[in-house]
């Protein structure tokens, strides 16, 4: 999808963080963009200040509830036309170790972040096929890729990320439609998600533009993988867990300090 101009581009999560600044990327390539999420307040804030750059609507949308998406998606294909562009930015999180965990926190981690995926595609997905061409873009994370004490809710739910849209891209494929998949692992982000948490030996946080930004590049050169800092998510840890035991990766990630870096979680909801 070379040229995004006159693309309807859906994004989850877009009050705020990454989701506000890629839909702001989106709409300074051209796109009409649909902005959703469950923060009324933050997503009308955010309306409001977008409808200045270009064209774009807000609703508010539970997307971890499967009808209430389905709903959804008749109202945004009334009002705007199919969907070319999908993203699944929506997610949470609550650092803390397992036995600290409410089920509820359980639940709404792996529903928000992995499960309302599902029902976002199979919403939005048909009417791209229809139409013949399409991009959607599921965020994960570099805690899909390596898993780390106080994050066994997120980092599963983040596996599951990668694992969908790995699977999905070669569905696609398998079927020769015009359907690409990209999935987005960053490292931290200044989004709040992570306040209180420690920044591991050797890495510094990411702005939202220094991820939305090749995201963008992503959908146009239908790249499947999007890692920020590239090398050390892509290549480096990946292929330290080939090489090193697993014992030795967790030597490895406790004198790095990832294995206590989120032991001073507090979270968004802090400020």
């Amino acid at each position: 999808m070379k040229d995004l101009k006159g693309k309807v581009a859906l994004i989850t999560g877009a009050a705020m963080g990454m989701g506000r600044s890629l839909s702001e990327d989106l709409l300074r390539e051209g796109c009409s963009v649909v902005l959703v999420d469950v923060n009324n307040e933050a997503l009308s804030k955010t309306k409001k200040e977008l409808a200045k750059i270009g064209k774009c609507t807000h609703y508010i949308c539970d997307i971890s509830d499967r009808k209430a998406v389905y709903e959804l998606a008749k109202k945004v294909e009334k009002e705007f036309g199919t969907v070319d562009i999908l993203v699944n930015n929506a997610g949470i999180v609550k650092a803390q170790e397992l036995l600290d965990l409410t089920d509820d926190a359980i639940e709404k981690t792996i529903n928000i972040n992995l499960t309302a995926q599902f029902w976002t595609c199979k919403a939005f997905l048909p009417a791209m096929i229809k139409k013949g061409q399409g991009h959607i873009v599921n965020f994960a994370s570099a805690g899909g890729i390596l898993a780390l004490p106080n994050l066994s809710a997120y980092c599963a739910s983040k596996f599951g990320v990668v694992g969908f849209s790995d699977a999905l891209r070669q569905e696609m494929k398998k079927h020769k439609y015009n359907i690409g998949v990209t999935y987005v692992c960053p490292n931290t982000v200044n989004t709040g998600m992570f306040e209180g948490s420690k920044m591991v030996a050797g890495t510094k946080i990411l702005a939202a533009g220094d991820v939305t930004k090749k995201v963008i590049k992503a959908i146009k050169n239908n790249t499947a993988m999007v890692a920020v800092p590239s090398f050390p998510v892509k290549i480096l840890t990946p292929l330290t867990k080939v090489l090193f035991s697993i014992n030795a990766m967790d030597w490895l990630n406790k004198v790095m300090g990832m294995a206590t870096c989120n032991d001073s979680w507090k979270g968004r909801n802090s400020k």
